[in-house]
Parts: structure tokens; sequence; C-alpha cells
């Protein structure tokens, strides 16, 4: 379950269209099927992500880079220029798997970044 106290920004809620993928290191040239999925909650630190399933061929999204030295999980979000830019992650730090409804993806995932975000990415 995710530990709330322990965040050092209150997240931001929100329903953005986002892909998440894998790339060998931190290039941000995906190496995996691109998913798309919805970013529930941001702070300039982590991020709250809905995605529809975790497998990426034969590599967990989550997992794989847990395990490998070279994997890297990544999101696209909108940045400076057109398209989605890529963000690094530095782990998931928690994954649940929530009834589906009309709104969401079932799978949840707590990430956090391996740098924070520029500051417009926050409000606070």
């Amino acid at each position: 379950m995710p530990d709330h106290d322990r965040r050092r920004q209150n997240r931001n809620s929100c329903t953005q269209t986002i892909e998440v993928f894998l790339s060998q290191g931190r290039n941000g040239r995906a190496v995996s099927p691109v998913f798309q999925g919805v970013l529930t909650s941001i702070t300039r630190y982590g991020a709250g992500i809905a995605l529809a399933e975790v497998m990426a061929d034969r590599t967990h999204l989550v997992y794989g880079p847990m395990e490998s030295e070279t994997l890297q999980l990544n999101i696209g979000l909108p940045g400076p220029g057109p398209g989605l830019s890529p963000y690094p992650l530095r782990t998931a730090v928690w994954l649940n798997k929530e009834p589906e409804n009309e709104n969401l993806p079932p799978f949840r995932l707590g990430v956090k970044f391996l740098e924070p975000l520029p500051p417009q990415f926050s409000r606070d």
C-alpha cells in the first residue's frame, strides 16, 4: 500500500494520457513496446500511473528494471516541444491491481523520478 506520509510533496491529481516504455540505459530510446497509460497524480519527485498491462513481451515493466543493471523504465510526458518527452524513473515504489472500471486501467504504479521534474510540474 502506498505510504502517503513519506512523500516530499502532495501529489496533484490529474488524468493525462502518457506513454510507458523500457529503454536501455538512460538514453530514452524505447526497447520495448510503448504502452498507453494514464497519469493519475504527479509531483516533481514522483507520480501515480494506471496501465492496462505490465508485460513488455517477456519482461515485466516494474520487475524487469529492478533485476537489470541496464533496463530503465520511462514515461513520456508533455514537454517543451511537440509530442511527449521521455522522463526516466528511478523505480516503481508500489504496484497494485485494482478492480477494473470504465475510467482507469487496472494496474496502478507509484514511481519516483531519477531527477526532479522542472518546477512547472508542481503547484506547491
